[in-house]
């Protein structure tokens, strides 16, 4: 009797872990669950290629750019509205990729700033000292830092 209800929870286990294996294919393949040959993304779908920098008032949607030059003038040319951070903790280093250090989460910046950056759903920009790093809110992984662009 117990050997049944093994199998089925085994089963069930297995169907869970594949589940998101399908969806990382089918992103792979292009095809988006569209089901036909054509691949690519599917009927009403938002391509932002080229939309490397929006205002802060335009939604986005694809995430970050890989190029944030236009970040750093904006930061540049508005450099009144920013100020530094406190220095980071001994020890607390930022990896762009990595989650942020156990217990250090930077500083908020001031509503001011966030004005003049784009925004970018589910992400959120931080400072720590003369940097500022974009942040997944979700999984506090760094995606970018700003290297000394605060003065």
């Amino acid at each position: 009797m117990k050997m049944p209800k093994r199998l089925i929870a085994g089963a069930v286990v297995l169907m869970l872990g594949a589940s998101p294996l399908l969806h990382v294919m089918a992103d792979e393949r292009g095809d988006h669950g569209r089901g036909d040959d054509r691949g690519g993304p599917p009927p009403g779908h938002w391509d932002n290629r080229g939309n490397e920098h929006r205002g802060p008032d335009n939604d986005r949607r694809g995430g970050p750019p890989r190029d944030f030059g236009p970040v750093r003038q904006t930061i540049h040319d508005n450099r009144g509205y920013f100020v530094r951070g406190a220095p980071p903790p001994p020890g607390i280093r930022l990896v762009r990729g990595q989650p942020l250090p156990r217990g250090y989460y930077g500083e908020r910046l001031d509503g001011r700033a966030l004005s003049r950056l784009p925004v970018y759903p589910g992400y959120e920009w931080r400072r720590m000292g003369g940097d500022i790093f974009l942040m997944a809110v979700g999984t506090g992984i760094v995606y970018e830092i700003l290297d000394g662009v605060l003065y």
